[in-house]
């Protein structure tokens, strides 16, 4: 900013301050610490919580107030009830930016925000979309419906914003009331926390945490916000004794001493909530002050009824007025009070006045002509006091008023349907339709997609709807749910929908049913079901695009039924018709539904062609929700194939696409991804983070991910020796009922447990092996199958595994979503190569394995390959120099990791030179981590990453014996190493 008009505080703030702010210093002072740290560069967030009433905004208020004092700029939003206005706190920033900051100034002008605000260059959203102020003077903005890359852009663009807005002066943004906002305002949230850590940017959020305004929802996304570097959780209880007393000395012009007395009883019956206080304050001086609270005087037992009292003597023009207000919402203008009350104009101002003077609303800073309750429970209180049919009346009113207003206005879209939709069983049901569907389109083109759905979904609800105005809706609705990613409620519209008239409609809900079951992962036959008869009951041409996408989506559904061969037919059968069609959107749908039939190794090639044909077409024709799966697979057949530049190429790409938030179901993909890259370079901390992100990301469907994290996790803790904690458990005797047979395999395995390892692996190769190697499980079961064999050198099963083991020859193993990876498939032949007695076989698929794993720059897996082979020469014997030097050159990759796994196969190979066996580089680390330096110190000095230099940390207190780092320093003294 760094001009000499800053951008102001709002004036509500401003006013909040004009009485000091009473206890709080414990808050404060943490505050004040949180501060220091903004200011370093380092970007905070403060989640601020408590009952309503309990000062959350008095508090923050303070906070802003002093931040701008000392030129900070402060940007104030706020959340309310009925208001549906997507991303509605950044919006009302955004408006207040671009009325005051002076390099916003010219906003107001046509054209593009980015042209005439130089903190907007580069931004990949014209943010004057979201924002009330500017879109005014904007041409309306053309809106797509796979708009997930526009969602994308909008977050990325308010980062930046504050980024820039950072650059000059620390900034403070303080979102009020977030326990009534949309999960998109939170996904905005958590985007703008997680790229502004590195900015000089403080994030005051406050919420309620008491019934009916806490939900479970917003509990667990804060939790997971909670969850990041730099975010804090403050939650305001209430006031102590001492904090009312300096209340009631200031209010009541008495000494401290005085006061203490009075402020206990207040404390006792108001719990300290600091609404309560003042409003039972307010009360006692109506009455005569202090002294109401001696002798038998009744003081209200809820704050519910101090409002009633005050309430039921203002008149009843003032109290309908109230009423009026409060259904119009927290916040409401003066011209509709006026529009919809019912009395003169004069009347009603004097009403809003005489209700302003005593305390009920107030008016707003901006815009000109609106008003606000002084508190949320004062409206509450009203509302819960009006019968149902005033209440309805009272909406129709309002509904009517703001229909008089301005004509097609999309902010007021959800205002109306809000009203209308209270209002039906008056006549309003035409006006209730039309408003529900424009706010749910309005939020859907705003990429709210929760929004939309609900709003569809009361659109469905209204009795007098038609048969085809209840289609439409419906599926906008379930439309809109697979979006959001809420696929459960998604598939019980679109079931609700195969019950329809009209075989076309039925084709499209067993579509849609399709789409909401794949993500998931749900593996069952109703999707397949429900289109092969909605199919077959529509009778189409073969040459008809709904035909032939409906046959691609059924060659998914068979997929995903167990039917490979069945979905294969089917899925070619699709993609030649789309192709003899020409219409390219078919072809895209066709060559989506064909990736997830398998990436099995005999097709992988095949689907690395057809992935890129499916980039280049999704590009062509802006399809984003195609362009993702494409990266996926993408980035998963290059694994397969062992092909790096386009591995990291397709995972940018999916990295990229999951910052749209545009569905929970990519986030879980791409956070597998990260998850995988994590564990092949050795960082195994990180991995089992990733893990965790992934399975709450996946809550979605909770089944479906449960399993893949445990695999996660399995595999993360197997190298760290994570799995000693369970040693004493396992006896190798345990009943595999209700068990997953391979993890039981693999656990074995890994503890020694020979005979649970025997007979796990007998009852595995029991089965039919050919049906399994479809599954998207069956990778995983193959290597802990080929490992556990070669622990035993069971010729029996050497032999049975060695012709699945050979599909992959010269590639990568991978299982799922990225959920599991093995490196190269050589290194498992070459074990069973070597049980078999084909010595010269092994070292030659050794080597090849060992080329492939580097290539793919896995440290993990070259420590493995090195290791299994020395283990593999020592134990011949004919060799002992070349066991001992793969053995060195194996314990050099994994010691920095910490690879437990793989050193424990080391010990008897290895002789140990000294007491410290430290490399020049480790020596290098010791000597500056002598010195005082953080890892990220360390890195900056030795061209290193912070992550490189941990790993060589852990190497040397594992080496030298060192409990930590001042004892990793004192050694580094004894023995002439600084």
């Amino acid at each position: 900013m760094g001009t000499a008009r800053p951008v102001p505080l709002p004036r509500r703030f401003v006013a909040a301050r004009r009485s000091r702010l009473v206890g709080r210093r414990y808050e404060l002072e943490s505050l004040e610490r949180i501060w220091t740290r903004v200011e370093a560069g380092d970007g905070q967030v403060v989640l601020l919580g408590g009952e309503p009433g309990a000062g959350k905004t008095r508090l923050a208020a303070e906070v802003a107030g002093a931040l701008h004092e000392h030129g900070v700029t402060v940007l104030v939003g706020a959340v309310t009830k009925d208001a549906g206005t997507p991303y509605q706190p950044f919006v009302e920033i955004l408006d207040h930016l671009f009325a005051h900051a002076p390099c916003c100034s010219q906003a107001h002008a046509p054209g593009s925000v980015e042209q005439h605000c130089p903190l907007l260059s580069g931004a990949p959203f014209d943010l004057g979309r979201v924002s009330a102020r500017a879109a005014q003077h904007l041409p309306p903005a053309t809106v797509h419906d796979t708009a997930g890359d526009e969602r994308r852009d909008l977050f990325d663009a308010v980062a930046l914003l504050l980024r820039k807005l950072s650059e000059a002066v620390p900034v403070a943004v303080v979102l009020d009331d977030l326990h009534w906002a949309t999960l998109d305002t939170i996904a905005l949230l958590e985007h703008v926390a997680d790229t502004n850590v590195d900015t000089r940017t403080l994030l005051v959020a406050t919420f309620r945490t008491t019934a009916p305004d806490r939900s479970e929802e917003l509990s667990v996304r804060l939790a997971e916000l909670h969850r990041l570097d730099g975010v804090h959780r403050l939650d305001l209880g209430g006031l102590d004794t001492d904090a009312i007393t300096e209340f009631v000395s200031e209010h009541g012009g008495i000494p401290k001493p005085g006061a203490r007395a009075p402020a206990a009883i207040l404390r006792d019956r108001t719990g300290g909530n600091p609404f309560f206080l003042r409003e039972l304050w307010d009360d006692l001086e109506r009455r005569g002050g202090l002294v109401a609270l001696r002798g038998r005087q009744r003081i209200p037992a809820s704050i519910g009824d101090t409002i009633a009292a005050r309430l039921a003597g203002l008149g009843p023009a003032v109290r309908q007025t109230v009423e009026l207000a409060a259904v119009l919402g927290e916040t409401f203008d003066l011209a509709t009070v006026v529009r919809a009350g019912g009395l003169e104009r004069g009347q009603s101002m004097d009403a809003v006045d005489a209700a302003t003077a005593v305390g009920l609303i107030e008016a707003l800073d901006e815009p000109p002509g609106w008003y606000g309750f002084v508190h949320a429970l004062t409206r509450q209180v009203v509302l819960d006091r009006l019968a149902a049919a005033r209440l309805r009346l009272l909406h129709a009113r309002a509904a009517e008023a703001l229909d008089r207003g301005p004509a097609n206005v999309p902010a007021l879209f959800p205002r109306l349907a809000h009203h209308y939709l209270q209002a039906h069983v008056l006549g309003y049901h035409e006006q209730a339709l039309r408003y529900a569907t424009l706010a749910a389109r309005h939020a859907a083109s705003s990429l709210a997609y929760e929004e939309a759905a609900q709003w569809f979904e009361r659109a469905a609800e209204l009795p007098e709807c038609g048969p085809d105005e209840v289609t439409d809706a419906l599926f906008g609705a379930a439309d809109n749910h697979v979006r959001a990613g809420n696929f459960a409620r998604a598939r019980d519209l679109y079931e609700r929908l195969t019950q329809l008239p009209g075989a076309l409609v039925r084709l499209r809900a067993a579509m849609g049913f399709e789409a909401a079951s794949w993500r998931p992962g749900l593996a069952d036959t109703r999707a397949t079901d429900m289109l092969s008869a909605a199919i077959a009951e529509c009778g189409l041409d073969h040459d008809d695009l709904r035909y032939v996408c409906a046959t691609g989506s059924l060659a998914r559904a068979l997929a995903f039924a167990g039917q490979p061969e069945r979905a294969e037919v089917v899925g070619e059968r699709a993609i030649a018709l789309a192709r003899r069609s020409g219409d390219r959107s078919a072809i895209v749908h066709t060559l989506r539904t064909s990736l997830w039939r398998g990436l099995t190794p005999d097709v992988v090639d095949r689907e690395f062609d057809r992935v890129g044909e499916l980039s280049a077409l999704a590009v062509e024709l802006g399809d984003y929700e195609a362009l993702i799966e494409a990266a996926h697979f993408g980035a998963v057949s290059s694994y397969i194939l062992g092909r790096p530049a386009d591995l990291q190429r397709y995972a940018r790409h999916e990295q990229a696409a999951a910052l749209a938030g545009r569905q929970p179901f990519m986030h879980y993909t791409a956070a597998c991804m990260r998850q995988g890259f994590a564990y092949l370079r050795g960082d195994f901390a990180a991995a089992e983070q990733l893990a965790g992100t992934a399975l709450e990301v996946g809550e979605f469907d909770v089944d479906s991910t449960e399993g893949p994290h445990g695999v996660q996790m399995f595999m993360a803790r197997r190298e760290t020796g994570g799995l000693d904690a369970v040693r004493g458990l396992i006896t190798g005797q345990e009943s595999f009922a209700g068990r997953w047979l391979p993890g039981m395999l693999a656990l074995y395995t890994e503890l020694g447990a020979t005979d649970g390892v025997r007979r796990a692996l007998r009852a595995l190769l029991n089965r039919d092996l050919h049906s399994r190697v479809d599954d998207a499980q069956w990778p995983i079961e193959l290597a802990f199958m080929a490992d556990a064999a070669a622990d035993l050198e069971e010729a029996d099963a050497v032999r049975a595994l060695t012709p699945f083991l050979a599909r992959y020859a010269g590639k990568n193993i991978v299982a799922g979503q990225f959920v599991a990876v093995f490196g190269s498939a050589d290194r498992y032949l070459a074990r069973l190569a070597e049980c078999s007695g084909d010595r010269a076989g092994a070292d030659l698929l050794f080597g090849t394995a060992l080329e492939l794993d580097r290539r793919m720059n896995s440290d993990v897996h070259v420590a493995e390959t090195l290791a299994r082979h020395a283990v593999a020469v020592h134990r011949r014997g004919d060799d002992p120099p070349r066991a001992a030097r793969l053995a060195e050159r194996a314990r050099e990759v994994a010691e920095p990791i910490g690879q437990v796994r793989v050193l424990r196969w080391l010990r008897p190979l290895i002789v140990t030179a000294g007491p410290d066996r430290l490399t020049d580089r480790e020596v290098e680390v010791l000597r500056l981590l002598a010195g005082g330096l953080s890892n990220r110190e360390i890195g900056a000095r030795l061209f290193i990453s912070a992550n490189t230099a941990a790993n060589h940390v852990r190497s040397i207190l594992m080496k030298t014996g060192a409990a930590n780092r001042t004892q990793a320093a004192r050694y580094a003294t004894e023995h002439d190493l600084v």
